[in-house]
């Protein structure tokens, strides 16, 4: 569970690189305090649809990569650990709320809190689905025909 969860904020992470970069290519950020660089690509990245669309789909699969990998690693209730793969990005979204640090609107951390369990749970069934099935093929090659 605590490496799905690793795995899922990571991967995320370095999914995100390239729309960071493109929205950097996009904006003359070379013009401002060090300190508001990061939030001002942040910003560029929430006004466009394009953008906010991606990170959703790229986080989406990280957090599906995420459950896959806990439950793999779980080798009992995938799905459970799958889902729990999620804990950190709720954690980390929980506290971006109650600090005050967070820049994405309270309706989307409400839609991560309940979708990120979800999608690590899928991860956990594609686990599950994927382990099925080879030990399904493997009873069919070992029986006698």
């Amino acid at each position: 569970m605590v490496l799905g969860g690793i795995t899922d904020i990571v991967a995320t992470n370095i999914a995100v690189i390239p729309l960071a970069i493109v929205a950097a290519m996009g904006t003359d950020v070379t013009s401002l305090p060090e300190a508001e660089r990061g939030k001002a690509l942040i910003a560029v990245m929430h006004a466009s649809l394009g953008f906010q669309m991606t990170g959703w789909v790229l986080g989406a699969m990280c957090s599906i990569l995420g459950g896959y990998v806990a439950a793999r690693l779980a080798k009992r209730s995938e799905l459970l650990n799958g889902a729990l793969s999620a804990y950190f990005c709720v954690g980390v979204g929980v506290y971006s709320i109650v600090a005050g640090h967070s820049a994405t609107p309270l309706w989307q951390h409400l839609v991560a809190f309940v979708g990120s369990p979800i999608l690590g749970g899928l991860g956990g069934y594609l686990w599950v689905r994927q382990t099925n099935r080879t030990l399904t093929a493997s009873k069919k090659m070992v029986q006698p025909a």
